[in-house]
């Protein structure tokens, strides 16, 4: 048997007593999405939780902006380009490669790789310059 937790005068559920079980009836899925309703409505904290929930996935693309946005904004350096992106279980890890010198040619210009790990939320955690190279030097895959 299931038990629900009742609520005082002032809204706080408290755990339920041995008297107050009660059993659960099967529900058709339309009168499920209806309880669910009513008790949203009842709820509008919980309701809000649930939508800034969905609001706050975030994809490749997205972050991938917003990691060249946060750090060219940290370093004062100009955002090149982005080098790698990849998702885990700590949060998101990217690559971005800016521009530390401007030479005459292009081709010179002194660039640096950061990686940069952000929350899964999309807020920066941490980033650090891993690499320092000319433009036209070419990178070793790893």
């Amino acid at each position: 048997m299931a038990q629900r937790a009742r609520r005082t005068l002032e809204g706080q559920k408290v755990a339920p007593t041995a008297s107050e079980t009660v059993r659960v009836e099967a529900m058709s899925p339309a009168a499920m999405a209806e309880r669910v309703r009513v008790e949203l409505s009842q709820s509008p904290g919980l309701a809000a939780e649930l939508v800034s929930a969905k609001a706050e996935v975030i994809g490749a693309g997205e972050i991938a902006a917003r990691a060249k946005g946060e750090l060219s904004r940290i370093t004062g350096l100009d955002a090149d380009h982005v080098s790698a992106v990849r998702n885990d279980s700590d949060g998101w890890h990217v690559t971005v490669d800016l521009i530390e010198l401007r030479r005459i040619p292009a081709s010179s210009d002194v660039l640096a790789a950061y990686h940069a790990v952000f929350a899964p939320t999309g807020s920066l955690l941490s980033y650090r310059r891993t690499r320092r190279y000319f433009r036209d030097q070419m990178m070793e895959e790893q």
